[in-house]
């Protein structure tokens, strides 16, 4: 910064001598021309062309706006939107020990959520939200076969913080992190918290709890574990 004022002075200086004595250095030139003309101009002549050839040409300066375009492609990539959500295939739940495949299950004549064929796998409401899209999506799956414990047996263990991951068939994963696990009598169950309207991504996982009445031929209560997605993390493929 100390510098500027030193090199304005100086301009101003050189200014100066340019404008002082040109009366005089006029008249030096005149007494010093060549008597011959045509001599004179080939020397200006071939100054100016020695002058213009050491000056870069204007046609031979890069043209960078191509390039500075494309690295705003580079700087503002497409990202792979989730505002769909991802048709879901497998489901992770570390804390249990869950690995299990998803299969799509729909609405009964009687007006209920569909479970899956298979005690091992998980179903999905695919009338309902998509996982990762805004809105409940709807999983279930079973807590015991007459063969022993099935793939929810251990939802009640989960805790908050816990995470619960789904994959669909592509590679694509979306996370979710367990806010809290109640149980409800079937009858008294929050249909419109575990099925209706909501403005951020969730995941709410339902299963059987309670005593099994073999008169109705099915658990007392039901458990709900209701998750939300991790804003945080982007869709990962992997």
């Amino acid at each position: 910064m100390k510098k500027w004022p030193l090199l304005v002075l100086t301009i101003a200086i050189l200014v100066g001598s340019t404008n002082c004595g040109k009366q005089s250095q006029s008249e030096k030139i005149v007494q010093d021309l060549p008597t011959n003309p045509t001599s004179t101009e080939n020397k200006v002549m071939e100054s100016k062309e020695s002058k213009e050839s050491k000056e870069p040409q204007a046609s031979k300066v890069p043209n960078v706006e191509p390039k500075v375009q494309e690295l705003k492609r580079v700087e503002k990539p497409k990202i792979k939107s989730a505002s769909k959500g991802i048709t879901p295939a497998r489901i992770y739940i570390p804390a249990i020990d869950v690995h299990a495949d998803i299969e799509p299950v729909s609405v009964t004549s009687k007006g209920q959520m569909g479970v899956p064929n298979s005690t091992g796998r998980v179903g999905y409401l695919s009338s309902g939200i998509l996982p990762g899209a805004v809105g409940n999506a709807i999983m279930d799956g079973h807590v015991d076969s007459y063969e022993g414990p099935a793939v929810f047996f251990d939802l009640k263990k989960l805790k908050k913080g816990d995470s619960v991951i789904v994959k669909n068939d592509k590679g694509y994963s979306i996370p979710f992190i367990v806010e809290s696990v109640e149980s409800f009598r079937t009858s008294e169950a929050p249909i419109q918290r575990i099925f209706g309207h909501a403005d951020e991504p969730r995941l709410n996982l339902i299963t059987c709890t309670g005593k099994y009445s073999r008169k109705k031929r099915e658990h007392e209560e039901r458990l709900i574990v209701f998750t939300k997605r991790l804003m945080d993390k982007s869709i990962v493929n992997g």
